[in-house]
């Protein structure tokens, strides 16, 4: 297949740090090349767990390679390189099942690496010409890998299913990696999935879990909201584990479903005041109740607002105009109301008019 690159990102993997700048570099990438909001998602968490994989299980030093890729018929796709100085992955098939661990290799993870891949490879045939450019000292590295994940052919314009999104959210000020996470999906064009999602402690065990989580909760949307719960859980097994407040939003039956588990904070803004949907105690991977699920009417004009224990509760509904823009609302919550030892994210939705 020709091919030609170009937007290309070549940067080392050292330490921690180098998560979150890969991951964000990546990001940048691919929202100028036009993947939507849950493809980008998809394309941090591939990313964050290919670093991730270097630094713990494969030898600790080694390169990405990021870039726009694109075919004889005109297809775009964002291509990721990873190397590093690891031992190799003995059965590579093997190693994309989830839950295989190879400390010796990027064994760990790959699961989730294929799920989020278009096509994968392992230590494919370079071309002599972009091997000279970008992979000079490559003799210092055992194992190679190679990611590519085409743009959508079609992906959804305008809001999602009528609701204002706004979010902010930190990591610990002494942290580079946030344990905090959310997001916004579109399961189809009436049905809504939101999540606020708090990775136990902070760091990179707590971002581990939450990115983990996230990834799960974007799989499965399809999924009943007790279901998608008890998936969460389980999948969630053998990581440090997280409190979560998942939202589903209906906007064809303007109905609101939560469940949570863990001190994820969430109430609704109607017309007739505040409701407060109840979240049971528990962390899940570890401990957790059976998920309920709670209905709510949500009807345009309607908010709901969801936020991590790093967000205080030393602020009233009543203090803020609740028919401004949902983010105005959020960063100011974080700026004025977030607290200086956790990480903090508020999501903020309104079902527009």
């Amino acid at each position: 297949m020709e091919v030609t690159r170009d937007h290309i990102l070549s940067l080392p993997i050292d330490d921690e740090s180098d998560i979150g700048i890969c991951r964000r570099k990546g990001v940048s990438l691919a929202t100028i090349m036009g993947f939507d909001t849950v493809k980008t998602e998809e394309v941090a968490i591939l990313i964050s767990e290919l670093v991730t994989n270097v630094l713990k299980h494969g030898g600790g030093k080694g390169k990405i390679l990021i870039c726009q890729i694109e075919d004889e018929n005109k297809r775009k796709g964002i291509e990721i390189w990873c190397c590093d100085s690891g031992n190799g992955i003995p059965n590579f098939q093997k190693a994309l099942q989830d839950g295989f661990s190879n400390k010796n290799s990027l064994g760990i993870g790959l699961g989730t690496i294929n799920r989020f891949s278009d096509e994968i490879q392992i230590n494919p045939i370079i071309s002599p010409t972009f091997k000279e450019n970008y992979f000079s000292g490559i003799h210092d590295y055992k194992h190679c890998l190679r990611s590519l994940k085409w743009v959508p052919t079609k992906t959804w314009k305008g809001l999602i299913n009528n609701l204002i999104i706004g979010a902010a959210t930190r990591c610990h000020p002494m942290e580079q990696l946030n344990g905090d996470a959310y997001l916004v999906n579109k399961t189809n064009k009436d049905i809504s999935v939101a999540a606020v999602i708090d990775g136990l402690g902070h760091g990179i065990e707590a971002n581990l879990a939450s990115e983990r989580a996230k990834e799960q909760i974007i799989l499965k949307t399809e999924l009943p909201l007790d279901n998608l719960m008890n998936h969460v859980h389980n999948s969630l097994r053998g990581t440090r584990g997280a409190v979560i407040g998942i939202a589903q939003i209906n906007t064809e039956t303007n109905k609101l479903y939560f469940s949570g588990i863990g001190n994820i904070e969430c109430f609704i803004i109607t017309a007739n005041g505040k409701k407060t949907p109840l979240s049971f105690g528990g962390i899940m991977g570890h401990n957790m109740r059976t998920p309920r699920v709670f209905e709510f009417d949500f009807n345009p004009g309607n908010t709901v607002c969801m936020y991590s224990d790093g967000i205080t509760t030393r602020w009233s509904h009543e203090s803020l105009n609740w028919s401004d823009a949902p983010q105005k609302n959020a960063d100011y919550i974080l700026n004025n109301y977030s607290r200086f030892n956790d990480d903090a994210t508020i999501l903020i939705i309104r079902y527009a008019t």
